[in-house]
Order: structure tokens, then C-alpha cells, then sequence
């Protein structure tokens, strides 16, 4: 009995010890701590709450957007100084750090309170655990598809009125309630697995015949799959003066995402169900505004409860953003520029890798471009 207790507490703890992986992540709000189930008014809407779709009157578009997520290699250049030339000193100086590699586009289409995204993202984390007996957890994803959703309001006030170009949004006075629905269709490529160094299972693939990289790949549990997702949201909005309150939930991938595997060797990894919640307060006194917002997600999820806390900040004056926010324990804190027709959004941020609360942070640069977005008032 002792024996089943203690297998099924390592195999939690297992479940644990990674990052709760979402679709798409905008990179304002990783800077503002992933609090953005609340805001999610840019081209990232459908990532957050498909209602946020209700506060748009008019068309806007971003066509090319591509961001790029890396290891903070700036604050931690102590750990690729003196960088060893062996396999045996290149892994004791990667071990328990988590590696993290990512390239995203998101093009957006958002027509009255209709919206579309498409999906481009590839992205890696690996880490290497236990030098005595060493792990490897690893997880790749390369996701194509699209995701559309549309909000229907009640009450005509709190939408977000398009600024001209580098000028700033006006608030709508009054009082609105949205409930939005969107559905995706995915093709997944991906890995996701932990891997026993020492094992004999990992060694016999590898020794029976790796002739090239998809033969790797294979033997690492590589698989493609095809799957459909759904997503609810709902948002109440109140502005008065130049005020704007707003909360949010939204249940993102209901019953989860699986994919019918079309090719590979293993089960394609799913996209899991999240339910997010969240509330924004903004001030707009036309030269400068400021938002603060707060989140608690994913709830319910393998996620301890002290690591679901999100809370962010932004300042604004014309074509320069400032963003802060705290996220599991960790501080995230960056700059956006806009001038037409380029907007540059880069910062870091830190994220719980491990499965505890601030147990292993994992420290990450982002920065993302986007060029000749427009919007037109209706």
C-alpha cells in the first residue's frame, strides 16, 4: 500500500513540475503579468476572451506581427560565461536551467464585434534535471490553424473607440455586458514527454537506427494531429467620466483540445482547458492614461493556487507604453513604441518552471514587432 502511495504521489508530483501552456500569449501582457483576461483588447483578444470582441465598433487588422521568446541570456550572463567545450561540463552548466526557444505570429482581423486570428507558433522548452541521475522534460509544439469568435452586447456603453493614429482611445461612457463564443481548428506537431537518461528505453530507439532527424524526432514520441476548440467568455464593462471599470472570465479550450493524430509515434499533445478570470480599472486623461488589472487563472488546474495570481500595470503617454506586473512570485516589467507604421513591444518576465511556488524561475526575454496595423471607426 505504502509502495502504490508513493507512486501515485511521483507521478503528481510529475503532472506538476512545468508551466501551464496556453495557445498564444500576448506580449503586453507578459510584461503586465499575464493579468489580461480583463483588458485582452489588442490583437491577442482571442487568446484571453473572445467577449472582448464587444468593445470593438469598428475594423482594425494586423497583418504582421511576429514576436520571439528566449532565456534571458542578460541577466543571467554568469551562466554562459566560461561556456565548457564537453558533453559531461555543457551539461553540468544547463542543468536546472529551463531553455526556452519560441517564434509566434497571430495576424488579426477584428470587424465590429466579429474577429480571426491565424496561428504560427513554434515553440521549445526543455530542461535537464538531477545530476545524479539525470531527466530531461521536453516539450515542443508547432501549432497552424485559426481561431474565430464573435460577442453579442447588452447595453450600449464602454466600447473602445479607435484613436486616430498616435493619438490616444477616447472612453464611452456608459454600461455593457458581452458574452462571446469562439471556435479554432489546430494542426499540431509536438513533443511531450520526460525522458530517462540513464533508461534503457530511450538508448534501445536511439541504438536501433537513427539514420536522420525525423528518425530522432520519432524516437522522442514525435506526432502530428488535426483538432477543433471552443472557448466562452463573458465581460461587464462600466465607464463613467474618464473612468473605465471591467471584469472578465472566459473558459478557454473547453473539455480540452484533443487531436486526432494523423502521423508519428506518440499521443500529440493536448491543448489543455483553462478557466480565467479577471477585473481592469483604466483612467484616460488624454495626454497620459493608466490600467491596473488583476487575474487569477488557470483555475482549477494542476496549477497550485498560489502560483494562479497575476496582477499588472501600464502607463501611457503618446507612442510610448510602460508595462510592470507580478506574476507567480516574479516580476515582469517592459517598454512599447509606437509610431506608425512600426510598434516594438520588448521586455522581461519570469515564470514558475518548477512545481512549487518561486521553486525555479524561469527568466525569459520577448520581443515582438508589427508593422502597418490600421483601424477605422465606424
Amino acid at each position: 500500500m505504502k509502495d502504490i502511495i508513493f507512486i501515485f504521489l511521483f507521478i503528481s508530483s510529475l503532472a506538476q513540475a512545468k508551466e501551464f501552456s496556453y495557445l498564444a500569449r500576448s506580449p503586453r501582457a507578459l510584461l503586465m503579468g499575464d493579468a489580461y483576461t480583463a483588458l485582452a483588447d489588442d490583437e491577442y483578444s482571442l487568446f484571453y476572451n473572445p467577449a472582448a470582441l464587444g468593445r470593438n465598433k469598428g475594423v482594425s487588422a494586423t497583418t504582421i506581427n511576429p514576436s520571439f521568446g528566449l532565456p534571458d541570456i542578460y541577466h543571467d550572463q554568469s551562466k554562459f560565461k566560461n561556456f565548457p567545450k564537453t558533453a559531461v561540463g555543457i551539461t553540468n552548466k544547463i542543468m536546472e536551467y529551463p531553455i526556452f526557444l519560441q517564434t509566434e505570429a497571430v495576424p488579426t482581423l477584428k470587424l465590429a464585434h466579429f474577429g480571426m486570428s491565424l496561428i504560427l507558433n513554434n515553440k521549445t522548452s526543455l530542461t535537464l534535471h538531477n545530476s545524479t541521475h539525470p531527466t530531461l522534460d521536453l516539450n515542443y509544439r508547432y501549432d497552424r490553424g485559426f481561431v474565430m469568435g464573435f460577442a453579442y452586447n447588452i447595453g450600449s456603453g464602454a466600447f473602445s473607440d479607435k484613436p486616430k493614429r498616435n493619438t490616444r482611445a477616447k472612453i464611452n461612457v456608459g454600461k455593457r455586458f458581452s458574452t462571446g463564443f469562439a471556435i479554432k481548428h489546430i494542426n499540431r506537431q509536438g513533443i511531450d514527454n520526460r525522458f530517462d537518461l540513464f533508461g534503457t528505453t530511450l538508448l534501445n530507439k536511439i541504438s536501433s537506427g537513427i539514420s536522420d532527424v525525423a528518425a530522432l524526432k520519432n524516437a522522442l514520441g514525435y506526432s502530428t494531429g488535426d483538432g477543433w476548440g471552443i472557448d466562452f467568455g463573458t465581460e461587464f464593462a462600466v465607464a463613467s467620466g474618464n473612468s473605465l471599470f471591467t471584469a472578465g472570465a472566459s473558459l478557454l479550450d473547453i473539455g480540452d483540445t484533443h487531436f486526432s493524430k494523423t502521423s508519428g509515434t506518440g499521443t500529440v499533445p493536448k491543448q489543455e482547458m483553462s478557466l480565467n478570470t479577471g477585473v481592469a480599472y483604466k483612467q484616460d486623461f488624454g495626454f497620459l492614461d493608466y490600467t491596473i488589472s488583476g487575474d487569477l487563472h488557470p483555475m482549477f488546474s494542476y496549477i497550485g493556487f498560489d502560483r494562479q495570481f497575476h496582477f499588472g500595470a501600464e502607463v501611457s503617454i503618446p507612442l510610448i507604453s510602460v508595462y510592470g506586473g507580478w506574476r507567480e512570485g516574479y516580476l515582469s516589467y517592459g517598454a512599447s513604441v509606437k509610431l506608425w507604421p512600426i510598434k516594438l513591444t520588448t521586455g522581461f518576465y519570469g515564470i514558475e518552471t518548477g512545481t512549487k511556488y518561486r521553486q525555479q524561475e524561469a527568466k525569459r526575454f520577448v520581443l515582438y514587432l508589427s508593422l502597418f496595423d490600421f483601424s477605422i471607426d465606424l
